[in-house]
């Protein structure tokens, strides 16, 4: 019997969470134990986490501490200490130990945007700025899962991250705003998905957002499939005519369908047959 199971949404978000705000460690004699802490108001959350794995042991205790930043802090601990639960999630791509360096996207087939919500949840941040503007972001350290969100972000939105790691702490600070942000918040919190609550009222504040008229909009719009299948089929002054774009752009968008290594665009130049 296997105990988690990727390609259900809530399973790829636990694993998301866990490789975020989660711990795997281990002793001698086949001991150890999966932890996550969270504060009070996330109680909701490890409860659920309680009910998804029924089949395991997974007491969730109360801790009181003074902290930093408040005395008598209040959280919960949620731990499964079961050996085939722990060797499951350990095959699939969380570590023992120290992980941020080389944690990855799990192994095996999973739910994208569950598993990328649950990353955002574990240790991401999403709302509104102190300017008023919409954005979503993550701090990684492992390259592998920094590739693997930059793909994500850009066949979602089509922005293109080029990130290099921040001196100080040598990590990659992910960041989306404005319209792209609402985009991939959008893509990530549907209706009904398992998540924080404290994130998802963020996200709908985000959400809500709509870009005032003194603020100028730089980027252009989000291309549609069917607009390059247009492109690689007609003309360059036929596409402007007809998509009532610039020439610029339409030459851009045909340059990064010939060189972009997503699977859809190399799927259009397949379909379509032709060379840019």
């Amino acid at each position: 019997m296997k105990y988690i199971n990727l390609k259900i949404p809530e399973h790829s978000y636990f694993f998301g969470f866990v490789q975020t705000d989660g711990s795997l460690t281990k002793s001698s004699r086949n001991r150890g134990k999966l932890q996550i802490e969270l504060g009070k108001e996330d109680l909701h959350l490890l409860k659920y986490f309680k009910k998804l794995f029924p089949a395991v042991y997974s007491p969730i205790s109360k801790r009181i501490r003074d902290t930093n930043f408040k005395n008598n802090y209040e959280s919960y601990t949620f731990a499964i200490y079961n050996m085939r639960f722990r060797d499951e999630i350990n095959k699939l791509g969380i570590p023992y130990g120290k992980k941020s360096e080389i944690i990855s996207p799990p192994k095996e087939n999973f739910c994208e945007r569950d598993y990328i919500r649950g990353l955002i949840d574990g240790d991401g941040s999403l709302g509104l700025t102190k300017k008023n503007i919409p954005f979503i972001s993550i701090a990684v350290k492992s390259e592998e899962l920094k590739n693997y969100l930059c793909e994500v972000i850009e066949k979602i939105t089509e922005e293109r991250k080029k990130l290099t790691r921040n001196k100080r702490d040598n990590i990659y600070n992910i960041m989306i705003n404005r319209e792209r942000a609402q985009q991939f918040i959008k893509y990530l919190y549907y209706p009904g998905c398992l998540t924080l609550e404290r994130k998802l009222k963020k996200a709908k504040e985000a959400l809500k957002w709509k870009r005032p008229k003194t603020l100028k909009k730089i980027f252009q719009k989000f291309w549609e499939p069917w607009e390059d299948k247009f492109i690689l089929n007609h003309s360059l002054e036929e596409s402007c005519k007809f998509l009532k774009r610039t020439e610029k752009s339409i030459k851009m968008r045909l340059w990064r369908l010939k060189n972009h290594k997503a699977p859809y665009l190399k799927a259009c130049l397949i379909e379509n047959r032709v060379t840019v």
